[in-house]
């Protein structure tokens, strides 16, 4: 079926969806998306089918319209699982590890990079391969894009090469790899914890990188441009794009963690639920993960609780009930920086993503500021992600 599947017009629907909904601004990029058969590069995937946990059904091809459809719609399709384990009746329960992003994040980042015929590209997290074969309509040559995909070139090689494309790729860590060249454009399509050494020294002067930084709670997308000097700086997109995170351990960080603290909590349980805190929080502590909780008494009493860790092992935790919050805090003053930073983004009435910028300097140093590099700005503390 993936060789006989008249799947022209509907690659050129999704593209004319995309274009209508904004995400698609150029005609090269729309072009892109028409010609490009994304049913070739997920021959398989898992589609939810919900439960608790997650009941993860398989879609192949002898699905028929049932497993194209969702290929050619702008969905994001889950296409690895992590501990999958195979549930009587039909279907896996298992953690995402792997995806073919949602065309309409793909479509974005590749506008706002503005990929020239002339650049030369860096894939940084191959996955499937559909985006490299985008990025390959937008090149002159397939000599213009480098892959690099920390699990080898595998099938996604393979498909690729199925549809005459054979760009170089490398199996490697995009973040620690040492390119053997600069490139003018990189995107990652996978969670970026921070700019790396080696990520700063690929991009040629004036060169740009898009990723989505800070995971795995932040979806702050942000468009990178390298200056002479060895910075690199921009804004956040006003949109934002979430990832898998890289796949790389964090170093562990020394924490007392018997010294605890209590008090009463200003924030609301809601706000926690607001994507622009999270990404907030998560710049002034990277690595942070958030857990939700809900227990009831069986008095109409319903107690609530958050809980935040980071990688080191360091966390906190706010309870409450009838409105009123009441956290503790494992992490030396953990719990003072989600307050301090949730009081400023409640002053400042709440910013969301774009009105956000970062500046990674030659030393590494990654600076957030407010509105630009003279407003208010916080030093990223990265050292414990790699």
């Amino acid at each position: 079926m993936v060789h006989s599947l008249n799947w022209g017009p509907k690659a050129r629907s999704l593209a004319d969806s995309l274009r209508a909904s904004g995400d698609i601004r150029s005609q090269r990029v729309y072009e892109a998306v028409a010609a490009t058969p994304r049913h070739a590069f997920v021959p398989t995937y898992f589609q939810n089918a919900g439960g608790v946990p997650t009941l993860w059904r398989e879609r192949a091809e002898r699905d028929g319209v049932a497993w194209v459809e969702p290929i050619y719609a702008n969905t994001s399709l889950v296409t690895e699982l992590g501990s999958a384990r195979q549930v009587e009746g039909g279907g896996w329960h298992g953690v995402p590890t792997s995806s073919s992003t949602q065309p309409s994040l793909t479509v974005r980042m590749l506008e706002d990079l503005g990929i020239e015929p002339g650049d030369e590209v860096l894939d940084a997290g191959l996955g499937t391969g559909y985006q490299a074969a985008l990025i390959l309509k937008l090149v002159t040559g397939e000599g213009q894009l480098v892959a690099g995909d920390i699990s080898g070139t595998g099938v996604a090689g393979d498909r690729l090469e199925a549809l005459g494309y054979r760009p170089e790729i490398i199996e490697a860590d995009a973040t620690s790899h040492r390119w053997s060249k600069q490139f003018d454009k990189i995107v990652f399509s996978f969670g970026l914890p921070y700019v790396t050494h080696s990520i700063r020294t690929a991009l040629v002067p004036g060169g740009k990188l898009i990723a989505n930084v800070f995971g795995p709670l932040s979806a702050g997308l942000v468009l990178l441009e390298a200056r002479p000097d060895g910075t690199l700086a921009g804004r956040f997109a006003k949109d934002g794009g979430s990832f898998m995170p890289a796949r790389r351990e964090a170093k562990p960080v020394a924490a007392d963690l018997n010294a605890r603290s209590d008090g009463l909590s200003a924030i609301p349980v809601e706000d926690f639920d607001n994507h622009h805190l999270k990404f907030l929080l998560s710049a002034r502590l990277p690595g942070l993960d958030l857990q939700y909780g809900t227990e009831d008494d069986g008095r109409r009493t319903q107690t609530q609780t958050r809980r935040l860790t980071m990688p080191g092992g360091q966390w906190g935790e706010v309870t409450y009930r009838d409105g009123r919050g009441t956290y503790q805090d494992h992490g030396q003053g953990f719990w003072e920086v989600v307050e301090t930073t949730w009081s400023w983004w409640i002053a400042h009435a709440k910013p969301a993503w774009d009105q956000f910028g970062l500046t990674v300097g030659p030393d590494g140093q990654h600076t957030l500021w407010h509105q630009s590099p003279r407003g208010d700005s916080w030093s990223v503390p990265t050292a414990h992600l790699g």
